[in-house]
């Protein structure tokens, strides 16, 4: 065989090897971020939310909040822990800037999320519950410039409408924290007041609560807990979970994993073509020395092995080398975090990547027997061609 012809092959060898590498690589990227997306959105969503919140129609205060608690605490052995909350929507601003918010009215003997320990300026700690201090949101003191120290000033309507002469509540507060949750939709909205200071604030009646944070033993029991409680309690109580809160999120994360088998599927057949490809156009160049090799005695499994483990190896190889691109990639990502989002619209501000073993698995699985599959034609071929033929053929 001539050097240009034994290029030639070569080259084309590469092109399988590097079309394999590539299909596995974009598979195990693809799986890892999806796979990241949704372990990241559920353990935030669990983590800074409630399993479960519990409110009264048309937004009322519910009155006498501590009778309803104990009752639902003894009634409901699947719920940890449960506090009230006060709630409402509001405006916040510096000197420079006006942002909308979620302010809500929290105890620190009754905090159930782990805004707490994410914590990444200041401190999770109210001087006293009626103290005019406020923690928020690393994205919101950015757009603010705010920092612990600063005065920031806060307005809402009482009672939720706009009554004490068309004006609305107006306070400033100083910021003692600033909290970091890595979801935009955390960082960019809520405040934390200290909940007698919110009472107060909001003119709510005395012992009233805008609704309850309930936190249980295991999430997966929200939905069955949660429907559990709407009978239980009846008007004018409902509740809703975390899972319905985010089912946004998560609706979004499955569509986005819906086109995974499709693109398996090409990327699978882009590959086994390649490796058809290549191995017909070694049959075709090693015609003359498959005859002398028959004509040597050499059986046709033999021949049948060679074509069979050629295939399989481009195969193999550029699977291995894929994925470990792949593992490559998502190890540096989960380290250094080089990829950033624009939470806005990502919900994240880095790209989450989770590494599963489980994946590699069966991507190298089925990428192997697939090249494994796509050897059968080109070795039919082979097996069939006669040794006169052959020596005769250059």
């Amino acid at each position: 065989m001539s050097a240009k012809r034994q290029r030639f092959l070569n080259f084309a060898r590469m092109v399988a090897l590097i079309s394999v590498m590539l299909g596995s690589l974009s598979l195990i990227v693809s799986l890892s971020v999806l796979d990241g997306f949704e372990t990241m959105l559920k353990e935030s969503a669990v983590k800074f939310t409630s399993h479960i919140t519990l409110r009264a129609y048309d937004s009322r205060p519910i009155e006498n909040y501590d009778s309803v608690r104990n009752v639902v605490t003894k009634s409901f052995p699947q719920i940890k822990a449960i506090a009230p909350i006060i709630e409402r929507e509001g405006l916040i601003r510096s000197k420079t800037f006006v942002e909308g918010v979620l302010i809500k009215g929290t105890s620190e003997k009754y905090a159930l999320t782990n805004v707490k320990n994410n914590i990444v300026k200041g401190k999770f700690h109210f001087s006293n519950p009626n103290a005019n201090e406020l923690i928020i949101g690393k994205r919101l003191a950015t757009k603010l410039s705010a920092k612990p120290g600063d005065s920031l000033v806060l307005y809402t309507m009482k009672s939720g409408s706009v009554d004490n002469m068309g004006f609305p509540e107006i306070e400033k507060f100083r910021v003692i924290g600033i909290y970091e949750t890595g979801m935009a939709q955390y960082d960019d909205i809520y405040v934390y007041i200290p909940f007698e200071k919110a009472s107060e604030f909001f003119r709510l009646p005395i012992n009233s609560a805008s609704s309850f944070d309930i936190m249980l033993y295991n999430v997966n029991d929200a939905p069955q807990v949660s429907k559990q409680l709407d009978s239980f309690l009846g008007f004018p109580f409902y509740s809703y979970t975390v899972f319905e809160l985010h089912k946004s999120i998560f609706t979004w994360i499955e569509y986005q994993k819906a086109p995974i088998p499709l693109v398996l599927g090409l990327i699978s057949i882009v590959a086994v073509l390649n490796i058809i490809t290549i191995l017909l156009i070694v049959v075709v160049e090693k015609t003359h020395s498959i005859g002398i090799l028959r004509a040597l005695g050499m059986d046709n499994k033999s021949i049948l092995s060679i074509f069979i483990v050629q295939g399989t190896l481009i195969g193999l190889a550029g699977t291995l080398i894929g994925c470990g691109i792949g593992l490559a990639f998502c190890l540096i990502q989960q380290t250094f975090g080089i990829i950033r989002l624009n939470g806005e619209i990502y919900f994240l501000d880095v790209l989450p990547v989770q590494i599963s073993f489980w994946h590699y698995a069966v991507v190298i699985g089925i990428s192997t027997a697939l090249s494994f599959l796509a050897t059968v034609v080109p070795s039919a071929i082979a097996v069939r061609i006669t040794p006169v033929r052959a020596i005769r053929y250059k």
